[in-house]
């Protein structure tokens, strides 16, 4: 995949099954550890079959090795994060994919901080049965995401975002000139 390819992001749920999908977002950056893809009002279809546009531009990093991913949305009130706790991103050509598993966290530009979705992940842990391992491994990434939300490291970092920001903008303005 190479910088200013137009990426479709998946998200499945453990059994396999579709989740959602988000269209027209691009890369803005890889390495070895994380891919960023920004979109300015992705297109987004849910598993129910539900569309909608998101409000607002939107950096979302991707995780290769770790379990959850940061979509970082740019609003007139600051920077708010939002963390799924998720597999570990794959890529497949033009396509990014990862496992949600419900469990997620939000940040404010306030710096409040709040666990979303237990309930959801508690039920979606009976009815999929995901191991203790995986439960282990869900709850270490819960904690690691908290502590970085606490003490603001990446990607948690609202200057590291505006300057994921601006590349996506100039790749946004080649892409639109082609």
């Amino acid at each position: 995949m190479k910088k200013a390819n137009k990426v479709t992001i998946y998200s499945f749920k453990h059994n396999g099954s579709f989740h959602r999908l988000w269209e027209n977002s691009i890369v803005i950056e890889e390495t070895p550890d994380y891919i960023v893809a920004g979109n300015l009002r992705a297109k987004v279809t849910e598993g129910d079959g539900r569309i909608w546009e998101a409000r607002e531009p939107a950096i979302t990093i991707f995780f290769t090795k770790k379990w959850y991913n940061v979509i970082c949305m740019l609003r007139d009130t600051g920077i708010h994060y939002y963390s799924n706790i998720a597999s570990p991103a794959f890529q497949i050509n033009d396509e990014i994919t990862y496992i949600d598993y419900d469990l997620d966290v939000g940040l404010s530009p306030d710096n409040n901080i709040r666990i979303l979705d237990e309930g959801e992940y508690h039920r979606h842990q009976e009815e999929m049965h995901y191991s203790l391992e995986l439960d282990y491994v869900l709850k270490e990434a819960l904690y690691e995401v908290l502590d970085n939300c606490k003490k603001r490291i990446f990607p948690f970092v609202d200057e590291k975002v505006q300057e994921f920001y601006q590349k996506f903008i100039e790749l946004n303005k080649n892409k639109e000139g082609e």
